[in-house]
C-alpha cells in the first residue's frame, strides 16, 4: 500500500502519469472505497448533524466523476484506459482529501472572525486548484487531448457535480448565500 500511495503522490506532483497506475479492478475498488470512506468521514467532521447530505455528497461526486470520464474515455475509444485513470483519479484525490480533514479539523475548533479561518480557506482553494490542475494532467493523458481542452474538461466535471449538489441540497446554496453577504458587510 505505501508504494501506491508513493506512486500516487508522484502523480499528484506530476511526476508520473496515469499509464504507470496498475491496471487493476480490485484496486479500482479498494481506492473507490477509501476514497468514499475519507470523503464521508470529512463531511462528518464538517456536519455531523447532517448525515443524509454527508453519504449522498460523496457518492455523487464519485459518481458523476467515474460516469462521465467513462463516457468520454469511450467516445475517444480509449475506454481501455479507464480503470487507471479512474484509479488514478480517486486515488489522488484521496491523498488530497487527507490533507484537508485535519484543516477542517482546525478549523472547527476555530472561534468565528478567527484569523486563523481565512488561512485555511485559502489553504482550502489551493487544494481545490490542485485538484482541478491533477484532474487536467490525467485527463490530458489518458485522453490524448490538450493541457486546455483537459482543465475545461476536469472543471466542467467540478461544475456538474456542484450543480447536482445544490439541486439534491438547496440549502447549501441558501447557506452560502447567507455566508457571503454576511462577509461582504463585515469591516
Amino acid at each position: 500500500m505505501k508504494a501506491m500511495i508513493s506512486l500516487f503522490w508522484q502523480v499528484l506532483r506530476f511526476r508520473r502519469s496515469p499509464e504507470d497506475i496498475p491496471y487493476s479492478i480490485g484496486l479500482l475498488i479498494i481506492v473507490i472505497l477509501i476514497n468514499l470512506t475519507l470523503s464521508i468521514g470529512g463531511q462528518m467532521i464538517g456536519k455531523p448533524d447532517q448525515a443524509k447530505m454527508a453519504f449522498t455528497i460523496p457518492l455523487l461526486s464519485v459518481s458523476v466523476e467515474l460516469v462521465v470520464m467513462s463516457v468520454f474515455l469511450h467516445l475517444k475509444g480509449l475506454y481501455n484506459r479507464y480503470v487507471q485513470t479512474a484509479t488514478t483519479i480517486l486515488g489522488g484525490d484521496s491523498i488530497l482529501t487527507c490533507m484537508t480533514i485535519p484543516l477542517l479539523a482546525i478549523a472547527l475548533s476555530q472561534p468565528k472572525g478567527s484569523a486563523l479561518l481565512g488561512v485555511l480557506g485559502l489553504f482550502e482553494i489551493v487544494v481545490m486548484g490542485w485538484s482541478l490542475g491533477f484532474r487536467a494532467f490525467v485527463y490530458h493523458r489518458a485522453m490524448n487531448i490538450g493541457l486546455v481542452q483537459a482543465n475545461m474538461f476536469a472543471l466542467t466535471i467540478f461544475l456538474l457535480t456542484t450543480f447536482l449538489t445544490v439541486k439534491a441540497f438547496p440549502e447549501l446554496l441558501t447557506e452560502a448565500t447567507a455566508a457571503a453577504a454576511k462577509a461582504t458587510k463585515s469591516p
